[in-house]
């Protein structure tokens, strides 16, 4: 599933293409994704110039100048392709479901094989109240609120683990598996601390861990261990700097010596140094 870095990269590649621009047609190849399309996409997005391109957790959001905007989630396997005018002639494949048509000739695709994805429309100004967006913890890069005591506050009303809190969007929003492993092996914390154990010092390097991880997958676009292609059609190369997601049994690249332990939380594998991280 892409993640929050994955997102965001495809939010940076969609600004200089869509901010400033219009929608000339929308056309739908099926009727819904994992919910309906929205009804009359085209003729509520039509000839309305787009104001701004932004993120929200895992979630594209795209402003229009008359006050609706179009969420987009990529799902399980979701991917957002930008064409310019000189590839109109390639063919729509079978997962490509919504095709938007922009003013100055560029084509942009949501492909989507498993369907989880999802497009609505909704009135900018109401975004905060609804659901998921009212529920949605700290974003974990750009947030001023997101301080260390304020965390940690936040932390010590729980007693769960931490690397389940890290997964928990209304504590953090956008976080989730890969970089959750990363950031706690960067930052030496075990992903089976419970959080109301975590002092202040360890808040504070731990996220400062997690910006640094999820900073340095944006800057490599991302991640791609099975579906994530930027928008581009290049594949994210961060997989290649993982130092525990994804490496049991192998030895850690910190201590060299104790091997890489894979257990299951919440549902979800966990990859971290036993020795390494306490």
């Amino acid at each position: 599933m892409p993640e929050l870095p994955e997102v965001e990269t495809v939010c940076r590649a969609l600004r200089p293409v869509l901010e400033g621009r219009s929608l000339a047609k929308v056309q739908c190849n099926r009727p819904d994704l994992r919910y309906p399309l929205p009804t009359d996409m085209e003729g509520e997005l039509k000839g309305h110039i787009i104001t701004g391109i932004r993120r929200r957790a895992k979630y594209i959001l795209i402003d229009f100048n008359h006050g609706l905007t179009l969420i987009g989630h990529l799902g399980m396997s979701g991917r957002v392709l930008i064409e310019p005018p000189s590839l109109f002639y390639m063919k729509p494949g079978p997962h490509d479901h919504v095709i938007f048509m922009t003013s100055h000739q560029y084509k942009i695709t949501l492909r989507d094989p498993r369907r989880f994805g999802f497009l609505l429309l909704k009135p900018t100004h109401h975004l905060e109240n609804l659901h998921p967006f009212c529920s949605l913890g700290f974003e974990p890069l750009g947030d001023h609120s997101l301080v260390a005591s304020r965390f940690q506050a936040v932390l010590k009303t729980r007693a769960v683990s931490i690397k389940s809190a890290l997964l928990n969007q209304a504590i953090i929003a956008g976080l989730g598996n890969i970089y959750a492993c990363e950031a706690l092996w960067q930052a030496k914390i075990s992903p089976l601390r419970l959080t109301n154990t975590l002092t202040l010092e360890e808040t504070k390097v731990l996220l400062k861990e997690i910006d640094d991880v999820l900073t340095r997958a944006i800057d490599a676009g991302g991640s791609t261990l099975r579906d994530h292609v930027q928008p581009n059609g290049n594949t994210g190369y961060f997989q290649h700097s993982l130092k525990a997601y994804n490496r049991a049994n192998q030895p850690c690249v910190r201590c060299k010596v104790t091997l890489l332990t894979k257990i299951i939380q919440s549902s979800r594998a966990t990859y971290y140094c036993r020795e390494c991280q306490q």
